[in-house]
């Protein structure tokens, strides 16, 4: 967590009865979280012009509720009340602290956890601030927007982030193809670094070090980072970059480029290559819903059963027989590990013949990941 920081901008601090504050002016770069504001206490209310500003995301800390020195402009766009570069005026009220605050991703903006910490903040629509301060108090007009030119666009279905959370994915059996895109998250590593070539890297480069010979994450830094499979490259260009030196190198079979996480998810799913079937998930749990990375097959490989399969049954066969991949598509499959059936019925589908097995001691079933 940083100290505190002074604020350095002047400001109309307007004291209320009910011990409300609201402050007025800009809230920018110089003064990015509330700590050094004398005199907060939990349901103290401030209404703050600020600009959102997603560079700060490294010093934000929680979800919804965030600590009190967090980065403000951060947390206004991951909250959603604001967009990166909009202007615009906030309510917040100060909260109670929290034994522990949870990081997430929102609006391309990554949180962090966090322990215990004395006080927090959340975001409040203006005309939801308690004691109806915005209109209690006419000063503080309402962010202003241009008039609607054209309808409302309907609002975007909710989904989800699925992102490895192992480093060397690139170097495991993803089947990953040109032209596929992965989310991983990453801390990046400037010493011990192996990568070769510049921007474009090759498949065997540690992502590691190439997130942050890119400028996308500092050293030791942690956060997603977009991932597109690419053709080989006849060569690669090695260069010195934020004190991560890379190699250059010949032709390589495939390669890879880097960029930051833009786009707006409700949540972030982990999610693992495919191990070959249920019975081989780390530490899998009858009960529990696994995120498996697939490449549909339709290999003879013996599968037993027809919507529920049994645990041994390999999950590239079982994803083309019922139907949610193709032979040779690859995308991530969620796994429903279930108790045992007492028969499991086979089936012709989609190319695919399964079989019948009577009693068999853990199952599962496959749904498509949106």
């Amino acid at each position: 967590m940083h100290g505190k920081q002074n604020l350095t901008r002047s400001f109309v601090l307007i004291i209320c009865a009910m011990g409300v504050f609201v402050l007025m002016p800009a809230f920018g770069q110089s003064s990015p979280n509330l700590r050094g504001i004398a005199g907060l206490q939990s349901g103290s209310v401030l209404f703050l012009s600020i600009k959102g500003d997603v560079s700060g995301a490294s010093s934000l800390w929680g979800t919804d509720i965030y600590t009190l020195d967090s980065n403000v402009a951060a947390a206004a766009v991951h909250a959603g009340v604001l967009a990166n570069g909009q202007t615009g005026i906030v309510a917040v009220v100060i909260c109670d602290g929290l034994s522990s605050y949870s990081g997430s991703f929102r609006n391309g903006v990554q949180s962090n956890s966090w322990g215990s910490f004395d006080l927090s903040f959340r975001f409040v629509r203006l005309a939801q601030a308690p004691g109806s301060l915005a209109q209690a108090t006419p000063s503080a007009p309402p962010a202003t927007q241009a008039p609607p030119t054209q309808p409302a666009k309907p609002p975007v279905a909710s989904r989800n982030l699925y992102v490895f959370d192992d480093p060397n994915v690139l170097k495991g059996n993803g089947n990953f193809k040109p032209g596929t895109v992965i989310y991983v998250q990453v801390t990046g590593r400037a010493a011990g670094a192996k990568l070769w070539g510049t921007d474009i890297y090759t498949s065997d480069s540690d992502l590691t070090g190439a997130v942050v010979h890119t400028g996308i994450l500092s050293d030791g830094q942690t956060g997603i980072v977009k991932v597109t499979i690419l053709p080989g490259q006849q060569s690669y260009v090695g260069s010195n970059r934020h004190n991560v030196v890379s190699l250059s190198f010949g032709s390589w079979a495939m390669s890879y480029s880097l960029e930051p996480v833009t786009q707006s998810y409700d949540r972030v799913v982990r999610m693992i290559l495919d191990p070959g079937s249920a019975d081989h998930i780390p530490n899998v749990t009858t009960g529990n819903s696994y995120v498996v990375w697939v490449t549909g097959s339709a290999d003879q490989r013996s599968v037993w059963g027809t919507d529920i399969y049994t645990s041994d049954s390999p999950f590239a066969t079982a994803a083309v027989h019922a139907g949610i991949l193709k032979v040779g598509e690859s995308g991530p499959v969620i796994v429903h590990v279930l108790e045992g059936q007492s028969h499991y019925e086979g089936s012709t589908r989609n190319g695919v013949t399964t079989k019948s097995f009577g009693s068999y001691g853990r199952s599962y079933s496959l749904e498509p990941a949106r």
